[in-house]
């Protein structure tokens, strides 16, 4: 009986009920077209229904052999890979299978300000999101785990191909024992795979590992055979990059830049706003002009400049709508605060 612990999944789709996707594009029950900014999560890479995966969801001939050798060739080293049903289940087996090869129990978390986080002591496996990670932080967490014996886990749910065309791994040179992966390499459907040194992969637990969906597997097989041909971690961060430009030059333009900024790495901005209340605020303005969007900005190889305008062309006018919000509340009198310098999380 395996001993990961396994997570729920969040619902799927976000940003409320749709009947057709199809691009970057959402349809709801009435046809009123929306722009999506969230694409399932971040996890549909390629777009919504991209042709050439659902023809080969529908031909139904790949493998699990065949997306394993997918996956194993996009990645730095070929390391031997494993699928799960999920990606909530990945990372839990891949600690687990930490545990069994190191014979420890505890697993840290990584942070580049505190380093290990409790010590040494234990350790069988450091876990580490990479993603808008410096490469010389990954060296020094890849440093610590040598040094205390760890396993290094790359958590790549989100960073995957969408940072680099040989992920994180091949942007940093920097290479993990074990990496683990979710639906972005099956462009949105449910998958969870692990990837790195044979010994750990090896030492996964069969009931760690529920079986694949098929039309996942094929949609695996699919997509990251068009990752290879024409990587789209290039368009995104320019698209990205372009997109954290315009919205701080509209900030600073009207004086927002105290209530709002979108931070994080190109690949998939991420806002973050000066007061609780202007969340609210933003979702509603978002969704009044028609974009879907949740939470970090999760561009894909369906956007391009016409829907980035007219994304920046919302930001436009949301921005002024955030400056007047807090000025009310942000009068020197009892009961009221004044906002820092900077949105909350900035440095």
């Amino acid at each position: 009986m395996g001993r990961a612990a396994f997570l729920v999944s969040p619902p799927a789709p976000r940003g409320g009920p749709r009947l057709r996707a199809q691009g970057c594009r959402l349809w709801d029950a009435d046809g009123v077209e929306r722009l999506d900014f969230d694409m399932t999560g971040a996890a549909a890479l390629l777009g919504h229904a991209h042709p050439f995966v659902e023809a080969a969801v529908a031909d139904n001939r790949a493998t699990l052999h065949d997306a394993q050798a997918a996956l194993s060739a996009m990645l730095p080293r070929a390391p031997r890979v494993r699928f799960t049903a999920d990606e909530a289940q990945a990372l839990p087996a891949a600690i687990d299978a930490a545990r069994r090869v190191t014979g420890r129990r505890r697993a840290a978390v990584w942070d580049r300000t505190a380093g290990l986080f409790g010590g040494a002591g234990d350790v069988a496996a450091i876990v580490l999101d990479p993603l808008g990670t410096p490469p010389a932080d990954l060296v020094a967490a890849r440093r610590d785990a040598d040094a205390c014996g760890a396993v290094l886990i790359f958590d790549e749910g989100l960073s995957g191909f969408r940072v680099h065309e040989r992920g994180v791994q091949g942007l940093s040179g920097v290479a993990p024992d074990l990496a683990v992966f979710g639906a972005q390499i099956a462009n949105g459907r449910p998958l969870g795979a692990v990837a790195g040194r044979p010994d750990l992969i090896a030492a996964l637990d069969e009931d760690d590992l529920p079986a694949p969906r098929l039309d996942a597997i094929a949609a695996a097989t699919a997509t990251l055979t068009l990752l290879a041909r024409a990587p789209v971690a290039p368009h995104i961060g320019v698209l990205g990059a372009e997109l954290q430009a315009e919205v701080a030059r509209l900030a600073d333009a009207c004086t927002a830049a105290r209530s709002f900024a979108l931070a994080g790495d190109p690949s998939l901005p991420t806002p973050l706003f000066g007061a609780p209340w202007l969340e609210g605020l933003w979702l509603g303005q978002m969704a009044a002009r028609g974009i879907n969007v949740v939470g970090a900005h999760a561009l894909s190889a369906a956007h391009g400049e016409p829907e980035l305008a007219c994304l920046i062309a919302a930001y436009a006018r949301i921005l002024p709508m955030m400056v007047d919000e807090v000025r009310p509340r942000t009068s020197a009198g009892r009961g009221l605060f004044l906002l820092s310098a900077r949105p909350e999380g900035l440095a």
